[in-house]
C-alpha cells in the first residue's frame, strides 16, 4: 500500500453492508481485563460466517478473516460496549495480497460510527474514523510508512488506546501515531480487515485482551 492513499475499501457503499450483530450491547465493569480471548471456544462470541465475499470464524484457537472481493472491508465484534480501552492482538497476513490492511475498531456504535486503527504486511499504518459513513484519515499524510511493522507475513502485536479525545497506535511495543479526535466516546472493539484492489486477503487474529488504560496512558 502506498502513503496518501485512503484505502478505497471503506468508501464503498458495501462496507455499510456488512453489519455482523452478534449480541446485545452491553456495559462492563470498569475494572479490568475487561476481555481476553485465544480463541479457542468458537462459542466465545465472535461469531462465524460464509459467504462469496468473505468468510470469517475460528480455526486452530485463532480468529480469521478472509476477503475475496476486491477493496471490501470486513469486521467482527463481541457485542460489547466499552468507554475508556486498551485493546491488542496478534495479528498476521497468511495469504493474499500485500495491499490489503487489518487492525483493531473501537468505539463501534454501528456500521457507519467507529475507529480504525491500521497497519499493512508492506509496511504501513494508519487511523482512521468513520462518521455517520464518512471515512476520514486521522493521521498525517494518510498512511505512512513505519520500521515498526514486521512484514513477510509475520506476527504484529498491535495495540490501541482510546482515552477521551487521545488515540495511540502501538505496533510490537512502538507508539507510531497518537491523534486526538472527539466525535466517538464509547463503543465496542472490533478486528478488521479490508482488501486492495487485488483482492483476497486473508488475516488470523490471536491473544485479543481489552483493559482499562494504564495510569499516565
Amino acid at each position: 500500500m502506498h502513503a496518501n492513499r485512503l484505502p478505497s475499501c471503506l468508501l464503498l457503499p458495501a462496507l455499510m453492508a456488512l453489519v455482523l450483530p452478534l449480541t446485545a450491547g452491553c456495559r462492563v465493569d470498569e475494572r479490568g481485563p475487561f476481555l481476553q480471548d485465544r480463541f479457542g471456544d468458537p462459542g466465545s462470541g465472535w461469531g462465524s460466517q460464509s459467504q462469496g465475499k468473505f468468510d470469517r470464524g475460528y480455526q486452530d484457537g485463532e480468529y480469521f478473516i478472509e476477503v475475496y472481493e476486491p477493496e471490501w472491508f470486513v469486521w467482527a465484534y463481541p457485542g460489547r460496549r466499552f468507554d475508556d480501552i486498551v485493546v491488542e492482538v496478534d495479528a498476521r497476513l497468511v495469504s493474499g495480497s500485500r495491499d490489503g490492511h487489518f487492525g483493531l475498531l473501537c468505539r463501534y456504535r454501528a456500521p457507519d460510527d467507529f475507529y480504525y486503527f491500521a497497519v499493512t504486511d508492506d509496511g504501513f499504518y494508519a487511523i482512521l474514523r468513520v462518521d455517520d459513513g464518512e471515512p476520514e484519515v486521522l493521521t498525517d499524510d494518510g498512511f505512512r510508512s513505519t520500521a515498526a511493522v514486521q512484514t513477510g507475513g509475520a506476527t504484529n502485536h498491535i495495540r490501541a488506546v482510546c482515552q477521551g479525545e487521545q488515540l495511540s497506535l502501538y505496533v510490537n511495543g512502538r507508539e507510531v501515531a497518537t491523534v486526538t479526535d472527539d466525535t466517538l466516546r464509547q463503543g465496542d472493539v472490533g478486528l478488521g480487515v479490508g482488501s486492495g484492489p487485488e483482492g483476497a486477503v486473508r488475516v488470523h487474529f490471536d491473544n485479543i485482551v481489552v483493559a482499562a488504560p494504564e495510569e499516565g496512558e
